[in-house]
């Protein structure tokens, strides 16, 4: 019994008028007038037939329950939404998203002597797409009834839908179904024997392409080879459906996933590395129009892809020279570049040699190495100007003139630009080696190795430093203090006195930027040393 057109069904879901009818029941294009997941959307309703008695009524019912349990479990691109289901009236209901398109059988009416390859690769495409996540499913889950009335198009983005799960079922191994289910032109001979399995599915999309390529409906368990029925198609789409459509199940692809591949090969045989335009809703005239242009003979497209083709070769050929030359140009300019750099920075390390043997750090002290060091207002520690010589170390270094006059004080300021600098203060054998730890220094003890060409690793004493507070300002007073085997480190306002197992005798002292970064530069300034 038909339900009445403008009906609602659980208080939620108005009939507005039928879609289609079949054995088992009728198919309605509904509206949810309460919202929920297709609120704001049409939906397609199902409805089971209530005038069916005995066993078919007990089959039917089982069919109708497991589609709504497969629908249930199922969310992936290309199948429609579950929505809801429940029993009214004596009558099962299945809510779905409706799809507004237009089925590939449809298409087929439009264009009777078959479609574009492009368009049925493509379709093909996304059809092994969705038949991966059915058959990777836990259990797997195979279609058995692919064809190309169950195919759709969706008309506001062209993607593709693969639609009526009645016959779906899992898939348990050999032997598990004795079913004989399915469209007999579509359908293979172990489906037909009742033992389905997933390559049964890859039999059925090659039927259906056969049909879409062709128009002809395949002969059931005999589908001819297509380069023989139709020999302008290309070699290349004709071998990945001869192959899915073989009566050997060993002989199929594999898994959909091989399929797949299969016809993406195919596409960009076919030169259309995009997907063809499927925009074919404006209206009838224009709908039917470009059908007619999908089954045009594929010989003129094939030899204007081979001239484009040409064309493109030809125009590649011209820009090599041109490539080559800007090529060579930003070779000679990276050249020069570099040189010029590197001159700079050496000019600069220069002059600051010089304005530190003129008088800085102190009497009595000459400056013995400096690296990757900028005269701006002092010594500036760090990228971008380490990097030229030595990436992760950057600094300078200082001898006394005296062989009796060691290093006694020092004292500068740190001025940071950027990040809060990692530094070592040192006078052999011995350094302070400063961390910055979230908002507070962290200073220990180490030993060093001889001159500003330290080793990779420090070698710490058993003696340490407690954490110095430290405000993250863009400016930071040091002073040490040495006398004997006494020190005295002030960082800030902060003072911490230590003692070292020997004294430090150094006549050379120095500040070192460590594992220098380009977020780190700072300035080396108000130096004094005696």
């Amino acid at each position: 019994m038909a339900l009445e057109v403008d009906s609602l069904l659980k208080d939620r879901f108005r009939i507005l008028r039928p879609l289609g009818e079949g054995g088992m029941g009728e198919v309605y294009l509904g509206e949810d007038e309460r919202g929920g997941v297709a609120e704001g959307r049409p939906v397609a309703i199902k409805s089971l037939r209530n005038d069916l008695n005995g066993s078919d009524a007990q089959l039917f019912l089982r069919r109708f329950r497991e589609e709504i349990e497969i629908l249930r479990r199922l969310r992936a691109q290309g199948i429609p939404a579950f929505v809801d289901a429940f029993e009214q009236d004596d009558r099962s209901f299945l809510i779905m998203e409706y799809i507004e398109g237009h089925s590939l059988a449809s298409l087929l009416d439009l264009s009777p002597n078959g479609l574009r390859p492009s368009m049925v690769a493509e379709v093909g495409i996304h059809i092994c797409r969705i038949l991966q996540h059915l058959h990777s499913s836990v259990p797997p889950l195979i279609h058995r009834d692919i064809k190309p009335s169950n195919i759709i198009i969706r008309a506001k983005d062209e993607s593709v839908f693969l639609v009526d799960f009645g016959l779906a079922r899992e898939f348990h191994g050999e032997g598990a179904a004795r079913t004989l289910v399915g469209t007999v032109d579509y359908c293979p001979l172990e489906q037909l024997q009742g033992y389905p399995e997933p390559r049964s599915d890859l039999y059925a999309l090659g039927a259906t392409m056969f049909e879409l390529l062709t128009g002809q409906v395949p002969k059931p368990l005999n589908i001819p080879s297509l380069n023989a029925v139709a020999p302008h198609l290309p070699v290349a789409i004709s071998e990945v459906v001869d192959r899915a459509v073989q009566g050997a199940v060993e002989a199929r692809y594999p898994n959909a996933a091989a399929m797949l591949k299969a016809l993406a090969d195919c596409r960009r045989v076919l030169m259309h590395v995009e997907a063809p335009s499927l925009s074919i809703y404006d209206n009838p005239d224009r709908a039917e129009q470009i059908i007619q242009n999908w089954g045009r003979e594929e010989k003129g497209l094939v030899q204007g892809s081979g001239l484009r083709a040409e064309r493109l070769r030809q125009e590649a050929q011209r820009r090599k020279p041109l490539i080559f030359g800007l090529l060579i140009l930003l070779l000679v300019w990276a050249i020069f570049y570099f040189r010029n750099r590197s001159h700079y920075v050496s000019e600069q390390n220069q002059l600051v040699m010089e304005a530190l043997n003129d008088g800085v750090p102190g009497p009595g002290w000459r400056l013995d190495t400096v690296r990757g060091l900028f005269p701006a207002d002092g010594l500036g520690l760090g990228p971008p100007d380490s990097r030229w010589e030595n990436p992760s170390r950057s600094g300078c270094s200082f001898k006394s003139m005296s062989a009796v006059h060691p290093v006694r004080f020092m004292s500068f300021r740190v001025r940071r630009l950027k990040s809060a600098p990692r530094l070592l203060v040192y006078s052999q054998p011995w350094g302070i080696l400063m961390e910055p730890r979230e908002n507070r220094y962290v200073a220990r003890l180490v030993k060093v190795g001889p001159g500003f060409t330290l080793p990779d690793g420090y070698i710490e004493d058993h003696s340490a430093l407690p954490a110095l507070p430290f405000d993250l300002g863009r400016s930071l007073g040091v002073r040490l203090s040495i006398d004997g085997t006494i020190g005295q480190l002030t960082v800030g306002r902060s003072t911490r006195r230590f003692r070292t197992k020997e004294g430090w005798n150094s006549q050379s002292c120095g500040v070192v930027l460590l594992n220098a970064v380009n977020r780190t530069r700072c300035l080396v300034e108000d130096w004094q040393v005696k």
